[in-house]
């Protein structure tokens, strides 16, 4: 490689398969921090949320590989904290402060699939309220058994229910102009040899018992970046854009094209 690139990933087990296998280990953060170290220069190229790409419209994806759901995330999940509250009826939500992709998409589906004015919603954020009538939690957090076992609902399922498409929620995003064709090559083949390689994966992460934690690599997160995908990303984008969440037209520009 002609130059060894400042690499940025998710702290969360679902970012796994995409550095493991990397020999430039990446700076680790939650979601919402990688955009800014990208800002700042501290790293060059990270598996950052995609809204990220709607905030610079200049930077770009290295193509094929993203954190994406075909069906259930598990990782993404809005917890109902009072009895016998539903989506029709809740009137405050803590948002996860680590997220900025996953809260818009609790908005989008609030809005366009339940129909609920997001005017009548009161929306905690950055500060969580132990008063809110659901919390939304992302990543490792969503994972925990005292919160899988609370009613709530799955924001990927949601979503993938709701359109038939895939939902994307982190790619390899870059701030710099250009890259290699060699860097493509080794991030593709890191994801490859990994999910070749699950049950070892699941062997060495603490998060998840070692079955399960297979289970939700190779079922509940996909890592491919194609037709459907992007398809389902442009039109989560459009809606949030349509919302008014997202200020700038959605494009999306890929290394190597």
């Amino acid at each position: 490689m002609r130059h060894r690139m400042k690499l940025g990933a998710v702290s969360y087990l679902n970012a796994l398969p995409l550095v493991h296998y990397l020999a430039e280990r990446p700076r680790l953060a939650p979601p919402a921090a990688l955009d800014r170290l990208l800002r700042i220069g501290e790293v060059e190229l990270a598996t950052a949320p995609v809204v990220t790409l709607c905030e610079n419209p200049s930077w770009k994806v290295v193509p094929g590989i993203a954190i994406a759901t075909r069906s259930t995330a598990k990782s993404v999940r809005l917890i109902f904290k009072k009895q016998g509250i539903t989506l029709g009826d809740l009137r405050s939500i803590s948002l996860d402060l680590e997220s900025k992709t996953s809260n818009l998409l609790l908005k989008v589906l609030l809005h366009y699939k339940y129909r609920r004015r997001l005017e009548d919603i009161h929306f905690y954020y950055p500060l969580p309220s132990s008063d809110a009538d659901a919390a939304l939690f992302i990543g490792d957090k969503a994972l925990k058994e005292e919160y899988r076992s609370l009613e709530g609902l799955d924001l990927g399922g949601e979503w993938t229910s709701w359109t038939g498409l895939p939902f994307v929620f982190a790619a390899w995003i870059g701030s710099a102009p250009e890259i290699s064709e060699k860097q493509v090559q080794i991030l593709r083949e890191a994801r490859d040899r990994a999910l070749k390689n699950l049950g070892e994966l699941a062997k060495q992460q603490s998060v998840l018992p070692e079955l399960e934690a297979k289970r939700y690599l190779s079922e509940n997160i996909s890592y491919e970046f194609k037709g459907a995908e992007i398809e389902g990303l442009q039109r989560f984008c459009a809606y949030a854009h349509e919302l008014g969440l997202i200020q700038n037209d959605f494009q999306l520009s890929f290394y190597l094209k």
